[in-house]
């Protein structure tokens, strides 16, 4: 009796698990990045310096709609999610829409983006920046939850 009761339990945290993993998830900027420039076509005669790479810091986060290079940038909203006030949500259905979407973390001291696909199963994203002692950190959570009360 004990091993059904622990094999029930068991499968019901995996399930709870899915459940939660399938509902919403994480994007987590990184919060520095390390930029060395490249020169391509060098000009005869000259070189590039020896110089360090650049340090750069984490600075905000924007969503796209389609491929960045596409320049479709998401226009954020405030709104609520799963009854949860937010400040910046994006709706990202593709139940609508055909393409995808990203989230790009732009950096300081750098034109370096770092974009990453949100999984074609979320609804709506939203944004939230911390600050401490190491700098500002961006993370975009996605839910399969449509946002209400959009303004």
């Amino acid at each position: 009796m004990k091993g059904k009761i622990l094999n029930v339990t068991a499968a019901i945290m995996a399930w709870f698990s899915a459940v939660f993993f399938v509902n919403a998830y994480q994007i987590d900027c990184p919060q520095n990045i390390k930029v060395k420039e490249e020169v391509e076509n060098m000009p005869d005669g000259w070189e590039v310096s020896d110089k360090d790479s650049l340090s750069s810091s984490f600075h905000s986060m924007i969503v796209y709609y389609d491929n960045p290079s596409r320049m479709g940038v998401l226009k954020p909203a405030k709104g609520t999610v799963a009854g949860k006030k937010h400040e910046l949500i994006w709706e990202v259905n593709y139940h609508t829409d055909v393409e995808p979407y990203y989230v790009s973390c732009a950096y300081s001291t750098s034109r370096i983006e770092l974009i990453k696909k949100i999984d074609s199963s979320m609804k709506s994203c939203w944004a939230d920046y911390f600050e401490d002692e190491q700098g500002k950190r961006g993370t975009l959570t996605c839910s399969t939850s449509e946002a209400k009360d959009l303004h």
